[in-house]
């Protein structure tokens, strides 16, 4: 593979566009949940259960698993609402990597989103930041998740571009190596905005300024 043959690049959106974790590996949206909403690791399994799978395939709907999971017995002492739950974890779920935005602001390149999302997140994001991107790809759409090879090929494509035309910056090791079976080029990212600078210069992918 030649690098001047990178015609697009697919960008994640968690741990890459927005910084998800803190430094001991913590959700940073829910770090103060309990005191804010008086959710508790048990209620983040069912909700966050099995069926996110099939929530993030887009097969269900977020909304009606929330309204069915709130009327189970461990949450009838909440006072927080599904609606409620919603707005705060799409609020919070927001820390924005604004060296990585910037990056994408002086490439040349045309740059995507590809992301393992539901619906109302999705909608959420594009809302923000959707202007950066030519367009998204969003597994609740597409109807497959990274790193399955669907999801990358679905990506090729709707862009007719052959795999070793398109770049994936991930920072999930799984959808790395998914990507990279497919024949795509992959940076895997680790929060190192220096080091994604560099490996796109050895690629001679230009910015704006160079």
């Amino acid at each position: 593979m030649h690098n001047n043959n990178i015609k697009a690049i697919v960008f994640d959106l968690d741990g890459v566009i927005f910084k998800s974790h803190d430094e001991n590996g913590n959700y940073l949206w829910s770090r103060s949940i309990k005191e804010d909403l008086g959710l508790t690791l048990k209620h983040f399994s069912i909700i966050f259960s099995q069926k996110w799978d099939s929530i993030i395939r887009g097969k269900m709907d977020f909304n009606d698993h929330l309204q069915a999971v709130f009327q189970e017995e461990l949450f009838k002492d909440l006072t927080v609402t599904p609606q409620e739950f919603i707005q705060y974890w799409l609020s919070h779920d927001h820390h924005i990597n604004l060296d990585v935005l910037t990056l994408i602001e002086k490439l040349t390149i045309p740059c995507y989103l590809g992301t393992n999302q539901d619906a109302l997140r999705t909608a959420h994001i594009l809302n923000s930041i959707g202007s950066y991107f030519k367009k998204h790809f969003s597994s609740c759409e597409v109807g497959f998740i990274k790193p399955e090879k669907e999801f990358f090929q679905h990506i090729q494509k709707t862009l007719s571009l052959l795999p070793h035309e398109i770049l994936l910056i991930d920072d999930t090791k799984n959808n790395i190596d998914g990507a990279k079976k497919c024949g795509w080029h992959v940076y895997h990212y680790q929060n190192d905005i220096e080091g994604l600078i560099d490996f796109l210069k050895s690629k001679e992918l230009r910015t704006l300024n160079s």
